[in-house]
């Protein structure tokens, strides 16, 4: 029997664009398993919004084909400018411009024909009450679960889009969600069980090379992250300076995409990078030894996968979906988040221990290129459509 070509359309705002530049975690996961989608016969389509007129879809280096279509933020300005309908406005954003891709992919599906709508967390709240397309909601990581796992206080307006967005949420044909963690955490916000959950890691291709410089007369450390203060930057150079007392001229700490404060001085062994694309952070791996992850908060970094695709070992914060990646002790370390002490104890602890460092990136690199192979992943994502839309076949 012969499988069904499946066309699946993805909404990520995230997806890189047409030079392979940009693109977040999400979106560079996605091209990724479009990719494996795509060598297998089926076709992929990313929806992407945007502001810029001029942007033309195009199809991109793997396959997928790319469509923009426009919105204007002149609505949530409006809004936004009167104090009873601020705390109004993100919900109302969420809406209307949900109607607006709505009646974008009715035109869309009348030309290509999709079997399949998959979403980015908080879904479309009209296409959940269509009823013509079966949708899956991807749980990534929503401002408002940031707001409350980071002790925040949540603003009214997030408090109230989050509530809207649990209306499509429950109306998905299934939750999807990198991490058990998120789909637990998500739960307890919405207070009730989603029926249709699945936990399926992201994916990591197999020709991310791990040829390290083999002088480790300085031990090399990559931090790679957006530029945001919740991704613990600054836990990570107090952590420096206490490992600095003694291992000042044996380390080398690299912050890929993290900005300094210009006002103070930082010590001569941490090197501050613009974020650099993919294809060079991939190769930027090869000059370091370990990997750093302080954030305060995340589901399923796709930096982790990678890194340990790398053979990097990685210390990172024991939060969100975290601790499903790495196994203390044996890919790397896990500690609470913002002890920069225990840090900076870790780091330390891989400085001082040649064969520990390499046994546990040889571990990393074992266990997620078991764990979240794109092959593997692939094939579970396409079971999990063809469960949906109720086609019971085997993978081409």
């Amino acid at each position: 029997m012969v499988a069904k070509q499946l066309h699946i359309c993805l909404f990520e705002n995230n997806y890189p664009n047409k030079s392979g530049a940009d693109g977040g975690g999400a979106g560079w996961y996605l091209k990724t398993i479009s990719k494996e989608h795509i060598k297998r016969g089926h076709k992929v389509t990313v929806v992407k919004r945007i502001t810029n007129h001029y942007i033309r879809n195009y199809t991109d280096g793997v396959g997928v084909r790319v469509i923009h279509f426009h919105y204007s933020s002149k609505f949530l300005t409006y809004f936004s400018k009167f104090v009873l309908l601020k705390i109004f406005s993100r919900s109302i954003d969420y809406l209307y411009h949900g109607w607006i891709s709505y009646k974008e992919i009715i035109k869309l599906n009348e030309k290509y024909r999709f079997d399949v709508l998959e979403f980015s967390e908080g879904g479309n709240f009209w296409i959940g009450f269509s009823k013509k397309f079966k949708y899956i909601s991807h749980l990534h990581c929503s401002h408002y679960t940031i707001y409350k796992q980071c002790g925040l206080n949540v603003p009214v307006g997030h408090y109230i889009e989050r509530l809207v967005s649990f209306i499509a949420m429950n109306r998905a044909n299934a939750i999807l969600s990198p991490s058990k963690a998120m789909i637990s955490i998500v739960e307890k916000e919405k207070n009730g069980k989603f029926k249709n959950k699945y936990v399926i890691p992201l994916a990591v291709e197999k020709n991310i090379t791990s040829f390290h410089e083999k002088n480790t007369n300085c031990v090399k450390f990559i931090f790679a992250s957006r530029n945001d203060s919740l991704k613990g930057g600054d836990t990570l150079l107090r952590a420096i300076d206490l490992v600095n007392n003694n291992y000042f001229g044996k380390t080398k700490f690299y912050f890929i995409g993290y900005e300094p404060n210009e006002d103070y001085s930082y010590h001569s062994n941490i090197v501050f990078k613009k974020f650099m694309p993919r294809n060079e952070l991939l190769k930027f791996y090869n000059q370091c030894h370990v990997a750093l992850l302080p954030t305060q908060f995340d589901n399923s970094p796709l930096f982790v996968y990678e890194a340990m695709a790398a053979a990097l070992p990685v210390i990172a914060t024991n939060i969100g979906g975290i601790p499903e990646l790495i196994k203390h002790g044996k890919t790397g370390y896990l500690f609470n988040k913002m002890d920069h002490l225990q840090l900076s104890n870790y780091i330390i602890d891989l400085i001082e221990d040649v064969k520990k460092r390499e046994m546990m990136g040889n571990n990393a690199q074992n266990f997620i290129r078991n764990y979240a192979s794109v092959e593997k992943i692939a094939e579970q994502k396409l079971n999990l459509y063809r469960k949906i839309i109720g086609v019971n076949c085997r993978a081409i």
